[in-house]
């Protein structure tokens, strides 16, 4: 009986370090990140900013609110969700006009997986 809870526990652990080392976000129901993730993927406007990061390289808040008819306060809502959540990433930031940085934002390409 011990033998098979080490095992278990050791493809567990096996299988959580492969999870980390490819594109894959582990999700335990029992996890309190569950819910974040689960509200995040299941808003609309979150869904709309995913499928406008996955055909572009890159984009700032500004781009994703003009091209998707959506006020900037509300992608930066949802942008900051969809971080938390790690399904999308900073992949580096341009400086504005005034010479501040404004990140750019792209997918993690991560696949969900729920156990």
């Amino acid at each position: 009986m011990i033998q098979n809870y080490r095992k278990l526990v050791k493809n567990t652990f096996t299988f959580m370090s492969m999870a980390k080392k490819s594109n894959m976000l582990l999700v335990d129901l029992n996890d309190p990140k569950t819910k974040s993730v689960a509200e995040t993927i299941t808003s609309n406007t979150s869904r709309k900013i995913l499928n406008y990061l996955a055909g572009v390289e890159t984009a700032s808040e500004t781009e994703i609110a003009k091209e998707l008819s959506l006020a900037i306060s509300t992608v930066h809502y949802h942008l900051q969700k969809l971080l938390e959540a790690t399904l999308i990433e900073v992949s580096g930031f341009t400086y504005s006009k005034k010479g501040r940085e404004i990140n750019r934002y792209t997918l993690a390409n991560k696949y969900i997986i729920i156990t």
